[in-house]
């Protein structure tokens, strides 16, 4: 709480607002670009929700999830990581690709889901999560594990652990 205060957070929080704050500005630079310039920067918000998704599915969400009375919030949260994977997914396989009307449409879904999720993190979850005694040091080394394995890897374990739910 104290830290909160002062206006620093756990390594790991700080890490995920990170995110968040460079994925909000990518956003508004896609909205500002034209069509020549939004393909590369769709695929970099791709690239930056996918790896941040990866941090808080398998380091950050489950921690939460254990230490919460009611793990209701946690739940949402993980639905709404799979909505914005589908988005994603989408989006990557889109042809003819950014510029189009349809990817457009889809991207515009995609950033107002990002928004009131990353919203309902920062003034909900993560506050939250703070109140309690987690191992923080371990999280953040986890999460910053997970940032730095290649993307390849990264999707891999991903189908891997969607197969593996699926089944």
């Amino acid at each position: 709480m104290l830290e909160r205060l002062l206006g620093t957070f756990p390594d790991v929080i700080q890490l995920l607002r990170d995110d968040h704050k460079l994925v909000r500005s990518l956003f508004a630079l896609y909205a500002k670009a034209r069509n020549g310039e939004k393909p590369q920067i769709a695929h970099r918000i791709i690239r930056e929700l996918t790896i941040h998704a990866a941090v808080e599915e398998r380091v950050v969400y489950p921690a939460f999830r254990s230490v919460f009375k009611d793990p209701q919030v946690m739940y949402e949260a993980i639905e709404e990581h799979h909505l914005v994977q589908v988005l994603l997914e989408k989006l990557n396989r889109f042809r003819p690709g950014p510029g189009s009307t349809t990817f457009d449409a889809r991207f515009h879904v995609l950033r107002d889901l990002v928004k009131r999720h990353v919203d309902e993190e920062e003034s909900r979850i993560f506050p939250k999560a703070e109140a309690h005694r987690l191992d923080w040091k371990t999280l953040f080394e986890k999460a910053q594990r997970i940032k730095r394995q290649p993307p390849v890897k990264r999707q891999k374990k991903a189908r891997h652990k969607a197969q593996a739910r699926a089944a």
